[in-house]
């Protein structure tokens, strides 16, 4: 069975990561079409499967939460104001908000706090931060080649980590009890390896890509490295706590949306936010 899993898992990587590259190397019309409507769909999927996770059963917020990268979406394609995101993201939390004071009266209030605390966190997780996957393409200057860059730092630090463990942790591992299996050597592998690529995407795509020191190529590996990890590690203390051992079962070798972009849904806003500052001080 472990074989089997591990089988499904190379053949979903080495299928999906081609065809999510293709799809934003050669149809970048209509602001990236094909990536855009995959990242909405992941999000959708995304959103239904946390609703199960927080609360057994699927509730508006999850209904409501893609529609930030929706939004987004329409905003890069149409050039509206980026306000216009943030809008959609306060007015979708302020409705839930809305909603518990009605829906509060059935328990008396006791478990509005534990409500409005689960469907921020489908608000936010699966659907505002999925968004900046989306926002990346809204960027002045933004290009084929930066999206490929977060998607090798990104993709390459999952593999990496996978590959410095098998190597060296087979002594060190258990360091966390959210995910036994993952290792020092893993995780510090990873975060050089990430950081070496950082440095090899800019010289690789330097036409393409905005001209910055070594210090910034170097936060930019540590910060999406970092932040995959915890992606990774917050995802397994969600189920740990559900019980459950995947989130979904829609992707072979997977399970489901979330457990294959857990890293990635924290990932992307970091890669924007410290790409955008290198941006503005090129």
């Amino acid at each position: 069975m472990k074989d089997r899993n591990l089988r499904d898992r190379l053949i979903t990587v080495l299928v999906g990561v081609p065809l999510v590259l293709a799809s934003v190397f050669f149809v970048p019309m209509y602001n990236y079409i094909l990536f855009s409507l995959l990242v909405v769909f992941m999000a959708t999927l995304g959103s239904l499967e946390m609703s199960r996770l927080l609360f057994g059963r699927h509730v508006l917020a999850a209904c409501l939460a893609p529609i930030v990268p929706m939004v987004q979406y329409l905003q890069g394609l149409f050039g509206f104001n980026q306000g216009i995101t943030e809008l959609a993201f306060v007015l979708i939390l302020l409705f839930c908000f809305a909603t518990e004071i009605k829906l509060g009266e059935t328990d008396s209030f006791k478990g509005s706090l534990d409500r409005i605390s689960r469907s921020c966190i489908i608000i936010v997780y699966p659907g505002f931060f999925l968004s900046f996957f989306l926002r990346m393409l809204a960027m002045e200057g933004m290009n084929s080649r930066i999206i490929m860059t977060y998607l090798i730092l990104a993709f390459g630090n999952d593999v990496f980590a996978y590959v410095w463990g098998r190597l060296f942790g087979k002594n060190n591992k258990g360091i966390l009890k959210a995910s036994p299996n993952k290792s020092v050597a893993g995780f510090v592998g990873s975060l050089f390896t990430t950081i070496g690529l950082s440095f090899a995407c800019f010289a690789l795509f330097r036409d393409y890509m905005p001209q910055t020191n070594a210090v910034m190529k170097i936060l930019l590996g540590v910060a999406v490295s970092i932040s995959q990890n915890v992606g990774d590690l917050l995802e397994s203390v969600l189920k740990r706590s559900a019980g459950v051992k995947d989130s979904g079962r829609v992707i072979p070798g997977r399970g489901g949306a979330l457990d294959c972009l857990d890293s990635e849904i924290f990932s992307a806003p970091m890669f924007f936010i410290i790409l955008n500052l290198i941006m503005e001080a090129a």
